[in-house]
């Protein structure tokens, strides 16, 4: 039976624990939406990805590896699709902000595997500047790697000038 987006629990509803969540919910939330994280319902999509971030932020040492172990693959298929835009893509930063800032380590291997899984995809299926506010937005939450971001694909970028050059 298809729960739709009001069946979702809020924000609002998690973030009512004011003693921290309970250690299971996490996990038996992101199984339930983890149908959601596809390009297919983007409104769905932006649910599930609000809900996930609001997760990572109230619970960020629970919910990680749970989202780590289970929902990265999806979610690198959608960082780079050209039919996220307006609230799924707000949604889609606002996700991975809360992502890098529960875990700082992760953004050394978010940037690769979003430019991976953008020039894996079919042209007409990869929306590069998606992909760019991704990388952008890892960027911006760990500044830590702009330098070794800019270093690596300003490479791409001159490699690319001079061939077509």
């Amino acid at each position: 039976m298809d729960s739709g987006p009001y069946e979702l629990i809020t924000p609002l509803f998690l973030s009512s624990y004011s003693n921290g969540l309970p250690p299971n919910l996490p996990e038996a939330l992101i199984v339930q939406v983890k149908p959601y994280i596809s390009a297919a319902e983007i409104f769905l999509l932006s649910q599930a990805l609000d809900l996930l971030a609001v997760l990572l932020n109230i619970a960020p040492a629970i919910t990680f590896p749970v989202i780590e172990k289970t929902l990265l693959p999806e979610l690198y298929q959608i960082t780079h699709s050209p039919v996220v835009s307006a609230a799924a893509l707000d949604s889609l930063l606002i996700f991975i902000d809360a992502l890098v800032n529960a875990d700082v380590q992760i953004a050394t291997h978010l940037v690769p595997n979003i430019v991976l899984a953008a020039e894996k995809a079919p042209k007409a299926d990869s929306s590069p500047a998606t992909a760019a506010k991704c990388i952008a937005q890892v960027v911006k939450s760990h500044q830590g790697v702009a330098a070794g971001t800019i270093a690596e694909y300003s490479k791409n970028v001159k490699v690319r000038e001079f061939c077509q050059g």
